[in-house]
């Protein structure tokens, strides 16, 4: 194992160095992803490195091609402003000028510098956290309209499509492969009964209203670094899913993972809330990282765009508990189960609440 971890790191252009860790880090569910350490003349040289997860991410060349594009023109923009080194990901190059190398196994792997003085959280702990979290999100869409060249490719076709979702689902429930389709009724027709909403942003979008941008399309709590510090939001991180989208792909989902104090997996629903004050944060950061950049129909959609994400990760969960969980790791009996009515119950809190949201945008418009 020693000499495979000096195999990898001698892929990369790392020079005059010499290994001393090469350890697990972080909470990431799909990538490995490692803290590597060398000696260079007494001092700690820190990076990360990853094994690129190529049973989700199929096309490594693709993936690998979009984050070094959109990497690029973000350090650009960040020229010459204060912590500019800390505010975006450096990826190292391999020893062949690419930015990812292929080992004799046929793994893929990627290195970066490793950003001090910053950490993430799992956990949502203050409203400032979301602001803060929001705004670099913002930011980052904001940095990346004028991308030029070709579109980006699809590194996921169809990630936030939800009529595709919903059509996976109704697939699922016909096939019911695992027999479970009985322990779920209730979740079964309260996807039914909303289903209404399933085609909204992505109907918008097909009649002009609503631009195509580049998204990030993960947008966790746990995606951006905070200054140890300051609390800043200063870098985002984790662009596996960087593509093509919508603004409100990466708001909804920055909603849906943080306006409920509920874990995602919670199986008492009365603790899932949708938080007035978080919501109201998440919204002022935003904006205020996009600078003007967002359209007037993007900003009147941010509420449900929440809605929506949460409703369309809720039909993955339980498309998924049909199929004999198949997709998302289970640690328990119907887990995927309880992810789906976690996510159904915030539907519905968020939709009891939709006027009040939708005042507080306005508060900002």
């Amino acid at each position: 194992m020693e000499d495979f971890k000096k195999a990898v790191a001698g892929q990369f252009r790392i020079d005059h160095a010499e290994l001393t860790e090469f350890e697990l880090y972080g909470s990431g569910h799909i990538n490995e992803t490692y803290r590597v350490v060398f000696k260079v003349n007494g001092q700690d040289d820190v990076y990360i490195f990853q094994k690129i997860n190529t049973n989700i991410f199929r096309n490594p060349d693709f993936l690998m091609e979009n984050m070094s594009r959109v990497l690029k023109h973000c350090e650009a923009k960040l020229a010459g402003k204060p912590d500019q080194a800390r505010r975006c990901i450096h990826l190292v190059p391999a020893r062949d000028g690419k930015m990812f190398c292929r080992t004799p196994d046929g793994s893929c792997w990627r290195s970066y510098h490793f950003i001090g003085g910053a950490s993430t959280y799992n956990i949502l702990e203050t409203e400032e956290q979301a602001y803060q979290a929001a705004r670099a999100f913002g930011a980052f869409q904001m940095m990346l309209a004028d991308l030029p060249g070709e579109r980006l490719h699809e590194i996921i076709p169809n990630f936030h499509n939800t009529p595709s979702r919903y059509a996976d689902f109704e697939k699922a429930l016909a096939a019911n492969k695992a027999g479970r389709a009985d322990l779920c009724r209730p979740e079964i027709e309260f996807a039914k009964k909303v289903a209404w909403m399933a085609p909204v942003l992505v109907d918008l979008q097909a009649k002009g209203e609503l631009p195509e941008r580049i998204t990030h399309n993960d947008t966790k709590l746990n995606n951006v670094l905070l200054d140890d510090k300051t609390g800043e939001g200063i870098c985002v991180i984790d662009l596996d899913t960087i593509m093509p989208g919508l603004s409100l792909y990466d708001f909804g989902d920055m909603v849906r993972t943080s306006v409920s104090p509920a874990a995602e997996d919670e199986t008492d629903l009365s603790k899932v809330q949708a938080r007035t004050g978080v919501f109201r944060a998440l919204v002022r950061g935003f904006l205020e990282g996009a600078q003007g950049c967002l359209t007037k129909k993007e900003m009147e959609m941010l509420p449900f765009s929440g809605i929506l994400i949460t409703y369309e990760i809720g039909l993955r969960f339980l498309a998924d508990f049909l199929d004999g969980d198949v997709y998302f790791r289970t640690a328990r009996p119907n887990h995927n189960l309880d992810r789906c009515r976690t996510q159904f119950t915030l539907v519905q809190r968020l939709m009891e609440k939709e006027a009040e949201l939708n005042a507080v945008v306005k508060e900002f418009m």
